[in-house]
């Protein structure tokens, strides 16, 4: 089995600079984490990718195929596809790419990828995966992360990345300023998906379920696409109340989301293209398992648990729960 270094991590000299290089392990391999494991290892990373049945083989024998909005199309070899953490070993850095229904079960599973301070960065939408982490293998691994990207996966083996600049905000949950943190950024800066450590980041993770559970939820209920919703006096309100809704419940969670985040996000929402959509009304009006136990179900527990009123999120729960498949 391979090992970490004990001594820290290896490094390699570019244009003068040390730059650090890592073995990372990436659990899933949909549209984020396969574009994550495709844009480090072109950036010199050792990339071991921990997935279902369904993509060892495409990726095993004919490598990560990325394609891009802007006509790009490349292939690069990982270092390894598994189906079993134990395969893998030791990892310095693993990215949790999963859905979010699937943490706890994953992070179960990949033990033999962490070390004593191995750190895990979550990429989920939710509010909920470091929780997760901490009850599946302990404290001490889970960072607070939010991920910008827009990919999905064309079929196993093959992702295509939209466009945009790919962007994480990520940190420890108490705040500090730890190497791990710091050179997690660095390692992500130099594959080319922008970094930014935060001090606050479990707002963050409440600010952007603020805005994905909200305008999912909404655009789901009315089975219509960001252009037509936003458009509609009453459904654009219906939005912003729900994004309220949200505000108050995290406050109650400790996260500091004041009215100016409110007006923040809805102009994020504003800026989306027309025809945009989220992943969970996709996933629902296509029939597959979506995340709204997780996005807005999440939202009616922590509201019930802090005994605050989100009826908005209630109604799209209890409404779309008839279209979820099990």
């Amino acid at each position: 089995m391979h090992q970490c270094p004990r001594d820290g991590h290896a490094q390699r000299v570019h244009q003068g600079k040390a730059e650090v290089i890592m073995r990372i392990g990436i659990i899933g391999a949909g549209g984020v984490g396969a574009y994550f494991a495709s844009a480090l290892t072109v950036a010199g990373h050792e990339v071991h990718v921990l997935s279902t049945p369904r993509h060892v083989q495409p990726l095993t024998v004919q490598g990560l195929r990325l394609t891009t909005g802007d006509g790009q199309d490349s292939t690069v070899a990982l270092a390894g596809v598994a189906t079993d953490a134990e395969s893998i070993g030791g990892c310095e850095a693993v990215i949790l790419a999963c859905k979010a229904g699937q943490v706890h079960d994953a992070m179960t599973a990949a033990g033999p990828l962490l070390g004593k301070n191995t750190p895990v960065l979550p990429l989920q939408n939710g509010v909920t995966a470091a929780e997760q982490i901490h009850r599946a293998v302990g404290a001490g691994h889970a960072l607070g992360g939010v991920c910008m990207i827009i990919s999905y996966l064309v079929e196993p083996g093959h992702v295509h990345h939209v466009g945009g600049q790919p962007a994480v905000t990520l940190g420890e949950l108490d705040g500090a300023a730890t190497s791990r943190v710091r050179d997690l950024k660095a390692v992500l800066d130099g594959a080319g998906i922008t970094a930014t450590v935060s001090s606050d980041i479990s707002t963050d993770m409440w600010r952007k379920f603020m805005l994905i559970t909200s305008y999912g939820g909404v655009g789901a209920l009315c089975r219509k696409p960001v252009g037509e919703v936003r458009s509609h006096p009453h459904t654009r309100r219906l939005v912003q109340d729900a994004m309220a809704e949200v505000a108050a419940v995290g406050r109650a969670a400790g996260a500091n989301l004041t009215e100016a985040d409110i007006q923040i996000t809805m102009s994020q929402y504003d800026a989306f293209t027309p025809d945009s959509t989220a992943s969970m009304q996709r996933d629902l009006a296509a029939g597959r398992p979506s995340e709204l136990d997780e996005q807005n179900g999440t939202v009616v527990r922590i509201a019930q648990h802090h005994g605050i009123p989100a009826p908005i999120h209630t109604t799209i729960y209890r409404t779309l729960s008839i279209l979820e498949k099990s």
